[in-house]
């Protein structure tokens, strides 16, 4: 017994193009907002003489801040020092 085909249902067709379109534009949106997230940290981070350091061993939510010897969690509040 062979299996069915199944026709091309066009409006299926232009819902799915539909949601890719929308799902592209979304990911477009949020990696511009990450961008200028990302740059703004760097800003903050050059300002007040803080370097950004590897994520978070312990809660893995944030990255280290590093200053005066200090590597601290902003999330978890997880301290080393370096």
């Amino acid at each position: 017994m062979l299996p069915r085909q199944r026709r091309n249902d066009p409006t299926s067709d232009r819902r799915v193009a539909a949601e890719l379109t929308r799902l592209k534009r979304k990911v477009a949106k949020t990696e511009a907002e990450q961008r200028r997230l990302r740059n703004t940290i760097r800003g903050l981070a050059r300002e007040t003489d803080v370097t950004l350091g590897c994520s978070c061993p312990h809660c893995e939510q944030s990255y280290m801040l590093v200053r005066d010897g200090q590597m601290y969690c902003p999330s978890c509040s997880n301290r080393r020092s370096v």
